[in-house]
């Protein structure tokens, strides 16, 4: 099968409310882009680009309009090739990577008739326990959040950050305070805190059900972090490529890895990393930024092929937007899952009358 069609278009949905916040700053839109494939034969793949809220979008969709004329006219069997070459370009290019694969990963799976899970390696799971996620607000906005909506998740995160180490201090506490004794706090700094004050401040807060997530930017000082507290710490966006999981897994000093395949060069990276941890019997969290419901769909079909005993979680990254999200199921309260339809399972219409 030959490319013979490539379309982009916006798609930028805006954040529920006034926006959610992280150590990053309040974000209120997405800025991703959707990308359909079509072949010779008329078979037909719909992919979401990525973009970190860190990133100017003008300028990434400007590196990534270099490449899109690339699709058109190769073989659909060329286009991993592609994909390798395109990775290798630096890490503003990996959600546009990300996208442009799950674009494939759909139309194959459309073609053979079997869910994307099953082009990664195939589910393990009917559903899995979905995280809930709290904008880094004031610790009695947090906690009520968690009061309102936190009964039915067994994992809750809370963003952090964004002031001084006492304020968020105070957070976690008040979401501890509102939590029950058989559900985990994921503690997310998204990297904001120095080494040292990380080192010396986080033992002030002592709590069996504390995770703390991705204290600094750096592989290194996250590293030492997690070597000097006595709590368990998790690592996320400091684990930028296939070589820093493996030097994660050497070191043996984290006790969880988050997995985001958009920020990694996409699932198929994403699949080989899964494998590597599971098959080292450490703890996962796999998602991604907040995007809409292809990018969603495509990381819980990778999610689905964790085992259970090492998924921490997943979660429907729409949740804090006002778009549609059809292929995105909810068996239960606090479970996630995606389509078990060919592909990413139905198109639904908002997605497609983007192309329009």
């Amino acid at each position: 099968m030959k490319i013979v069609r490539v379309e982009v278009a916006a798609f930028e949905p805006r954040y529920s409310g006034d926006g959610y916040v992280m150590s990053t700053g309040r974000v209120k839109q997405l800025h991703d882009r959707l990308i359909r494939l079509t072949t010779d034969t008329g078979a037909t793949g719909i992919g979401e680009v990525v973009r970190p809220p860190i990133y100017d979008p003008a300028h990434v969709a400007a590196l990534e309009d270099i490449h899109v004329p690339e699709l058109r006219g190769i073989e659909l069997s060329e286009l991993p090739a592609l994909l390798a070459k395109w990775r290798s370009g630096g890490k503003l290019l990996q959600g546009f990577v990300f996208g442009v694969e799950l674009a494939m990963l759909d139309l194959m799976g459309r073609v053979l008739g079997v869910p994307v899970s099953a082009l990664l390696g195939g589910s393990l799971v009917k559903d899995m326990p979905e995280y809930l996620s709290l904008s880094c607000e004031s610790p009695e906005e947090m906690a009520e959040i968690v009061r309102q909506h936190g009964a039915d998740f067994t994992v809750i995160q809370a963003k952090l950050g964004d002031g001084t180490l006492d304020l968020d201090f105070d957070r976690v506490r008040a979401v501890l305070d509102v939590m029950r004794p058989d559900q985990q706090l994921l503690a997310d700094f998204n990297g904001a805190l120095k080494r040292d004050d990380a080192i010396h401040g986080l033992p002030q807060v002592n709590d069996p059900r504390i995770m703390w997530e991705e204290p600094c930017d750096d592989y290194d000082d996250s590293m030492q972090v997690a070597r000097a507290v006595e709590a368990p710490v998790m690592l996320d966006q400091c684990l930028k490529d296939l070589g820093t999981y493996a030097r994660a897994l050497h070191d043996g000093a984290a006790a969880a890895l988050v997995i985001k395949p958009d920020s990694i060069g996409g699932l198929t990276v994403g699949r080989t990393v899964r494998d590597m941890c599971t098959a080292a019997g450490i703890q996962l969290r796999i998602d991604g930024w907040w995007a809409g419901q292809i990018a969603g769909a495509g990381t819980l079909h990778l999610a689905a092929g964790a085992p259970t005993s090492e998924l921490i979680a997943s979660i429907d990254l729409t949740d804090p937007l006002d778009t549609d999200r059809s292929l995105i199921l909810k068996p239960t309260a606090g479970r996630i899952t995606p389509s078990c339809h060919p592909g990413l399972g139905p198109m639904p219409e908002p997605i497609l009358a983007c192309f329009e």
